[in-house]
């Protein structure tokens, strides 16, 4: 069974899930943003890794979580538009990181 379409959906999914609990700051900003997002990425990678591999979850998700919460505690974004943020982001840089490893090993 090929599991790379997971990883774009681990993207998306881990940003909206770091940009939802950003919005809900009381204060957000941009430290407090990417600290939160760090720390709610690290049960998820502890989570997803046996499943779909080391590679695949710890540099995205490590990306993710600080990008993310940094851009959605520094715009202070509520809502859907965090959400919609956040995923998108996440989207991104899983495409930007299978592109590239694609790259690297196909030589």
């Amino acid at each position: 069974m090929n599991l790379k379409i997971a990883d774009f959906f681990i993207g998306a999914f881990s940003g909206s899930l770091v940009a939802c609990v950003v919005s809900l700051l009381p204060q957000p900003s941009m430290i407090l943003g990417g600290l939160v997002g760090m720390a709610l990425a690290l049960p998820l990678k502890v989570l997803l890794m046996p499943f779909f591999g080391a590679f695949e979850v710890m540099i995205p998700l490590g990306i993710i979580g600080m990008t993310v919460g940094m851009t959605t505690g520094m715009l202070s974004l509520s809502g859907n538009a965090a959400i919609s943020l956040g995923g998108s982001v996440g989207l991104i840089v899983s495409t930007i990181i299978y592109f590239s490893n694609k790259q690297l090993t196909s030589h």
